[in-house]
């Protein structure tokens, strides 16, 4: 990769974005033949809210920054001004038509929430309760004297 697309990938805030605005670029630059299921993720919030934090919110950054720097690639020849304004668009179009974003947008304004909510708590999924209940008996396991080390 050119060097001038290795630091435009650097240096692309995508960290900063609100969740709708990672939202919408993320469906604009979606892939149906994609091995994600964009759709079927999301509703799994429902089931799961802490995989917006801990894997999803990664995944599209990663994804919008790709497809961001790829289509930039494509349109090099335009002003920055001339880019930055189409991209904006297609995102308010997408915010305010498209019937993806209107159906899963609610759902990760959900997950945030309980995300965010004092009262909640997330119970430890099946794998770190094993994980847990392993290496509990350690905790039990009196740490050795300093003076007969």
């Amino acid at each position: 990769m050119p060097q001038r697309y290795t630091q435009l990938k650097d240096q692309l805030p995508v960290s900063r974005l609100t969740l709708n605005v990672l939202l919408a670029l993320r469906l604009m630059y979606d892939d149906v033949n994609d091995v994600v299921k964009l759709d079927s993720d999301i509703e799994e919030l429902n089931h799961f809210p802490e995989r917006l934090s801990d894997s999803y919110r990664a995944e599209w950054e990663s994804y919008v920054r790709r497809a961001l720097v790829n289509e930039f690639k494509q349109h090099g020849d335009a002003s920055p001004a001339t880019f930055i304004a189409s991209i904006m668009e297609r995102v308010e179009a997408v915010q305010a038509s498209n019937p993806r974003y209107a159906a899963l947008m609610p759902i990760i304004e959900r997950a945030q929430q309980v995300n965010h909510a004092e009262n909640t708590h997330l119970f430890p999924s099946p794998w770190r309760q094993q994980i847990m209940a392993l290496l509990l008996p350690v905790t039990a396991v009196t740490p050795p004297d300093k003076d007969n080390s």
